[in-house]
């Protein structure tokens, strides 16, 4: 018997995640919180109204449990404590964004040019986060703990796409993703733009 079919497969993401995390986001309704409160502060009743607006109808005391699966991953704070009438309440923030949707067809046919320039671009700053932070980041690097699915060899790129990402966020969060593009921070991009 011949081979059949093969096809050669080239890396094209790269996702920092660690188990906590990846446990919190196997739930739609967890990443559905995630993006009310990345937009406002909320308590569990403004969250179950929020969710409500989009379909989901959920009692307080399942929220109740996202939320707290959420702030032990690290991806929620709380915001806001604020005394009331037969007790306290709490309002929680998402400190972390989840952009989410699926890319179209021809993607990479289409970016290929930017996806170059962008790789030439970064190759810089990694290179200039190297010359300026190698020892912050090797110390770092080394602080890790080995988990049984990977290698050490990765710890370092891990640290490094970690500073990408968090510098992507500020950028996110500041709206100038968008603006660098001349677009509206909230305006769709899909919806009948260039």
């Amino acid at each position: 018997m011949g081979e059949i079919y093969q096809k050669p497969v080239r890396v094209k993401s790269v996702l920092t995640i660690d188990s906590e995390t990846a446990r919190a986001l196997e739930d739609p309704i967890r990443v559905a919180i995630l993006e009310i409160l990345s937009k406002k502060s909320c308590s569990i009743v403004e969250i179950a109204e929020e969710l409500k607006k989009i379909g989901i109808r959920k009692a307080l005391t399942t929220i109740r449990h996202h939320v707290d699966i959420l702030k032990k991953a690290g991806l929620i704070e709380l915001t806001k404590l604020e005394d009331v009438k037969g007790g306290v309440l709490k309002y929680y923030a998402s400190n972390t964004r989840v952009l989410h949707q699926n890319l179209p067809e021809g993607f990479e046919e289409r970016m290929k040019e930017a996806i170059k320039d962008a790789k030439v671009g970064i190759e810089k700053i990694v290179d200039g986060l190297g010359e300026k932070y190698r020892k912050e980041i090797l110390e770092v690097a080394n602080s890790l703990k080995h988990c049984p699915y990977c290698s050490d060899e990765h710890f370092v790129e891990y640290v490094v796409v970690q500073i990408l990402n968090r510098a992507i966020a500020e950028l996110v969060e500041e709206e100038k993703m968008a603006a660098l593009l001349g677009k509206e921070g909230g305006e769709n991009a899909g919806s009948g733009g260039a």
